[in-house]
C-alpha cells in the first residue's frame, strides 16, 4: 500500500520530533556520593589499537550505571594513531571493580539499559569502553 504525499510527510515529521524528544532527555542518575574527579596532569593511555589523551582537570559525574560510573572530562579527549583520531567527547569511565575505560559516545544508553536516541538503537552512539592499565592517577575535587 502506498502512502500518500501528505500522509507520508506527516510521518517523517512525527520519526524527526520523536527522534529530537527522545535525544534531549536528561538522565540524572548519578548517586551524591560520586563527586567529582580531579586529573592533576596530562595522561595517555594505550587502548585498543589507539593512543587516548586524557586532559588536566574535573572530571565531572555525567551518568551512572549498574556497571560504574561516567566521568565527563573537562575537554574532548584526544585519540591518536587511528584513521579517525581527534578530538571527541567521553572521558573516564571507573568500573564497579575499580578498572578503568576511555569512553566515548553517549552514556545513557549503558545506564538505561536502553538506546537513548535513533542512532544509539543502531549502535552508533551507545558509549565505547576501552579498558586500560595503569589506572588514572585522580583525585577527589575539591568541592
Amino acid at each position: 500500500m502506498l502512502l500518500t504525499g501528505m500522509t507520508a510527510i506527516k510521518n517523517i515529521l512525527l520519526l524527526v520530533t520523536a527522534f529530537l524528544l527522545n535525544g534531549c532527555v536528561h538522565l540524572s542518575k548519578v548517586a551524591p556520593d560520586d563527586r567529582a574527579l580531579f586529573l592533576p596532569q596530562q595522561e595517555v593511555r594505550d587502548c585498543q589499537r589507539a593512543r587516548v589523551v586524557f586532559p588536566v582537570g574535573i572530571y565531572t559525574p555525567e551518568i551512572q550505571s549498574a556497571h560504574g560510573v561516567y566521568y565527563l572530562a573537562p575537554t574532548p579527549i584526544l585519540v591518536e594513531g587511528v584513521v579517525i583520531g581527534g578530538g571527541y567527547r567521553g572521558g573516564v569511565f571507573i568500573a564497579r571493580d575499580g578498572r578503568h575505560a576511555a569512553w566515548f559516545g553517549d552514556a545513557r544508553d549503558d545506564a538505561d539499559e536502553r538506546a537513548g536516541t535513533l542512532l544509539g538503537a543502531m549502535g552508533a552512539a551507545s558509549p565505547k569502553l576501552w579498558f586500560f592499565s595503569p589506572q588514572l592517577p585522580v583525585q577527589a575535587a575539591e568541592r
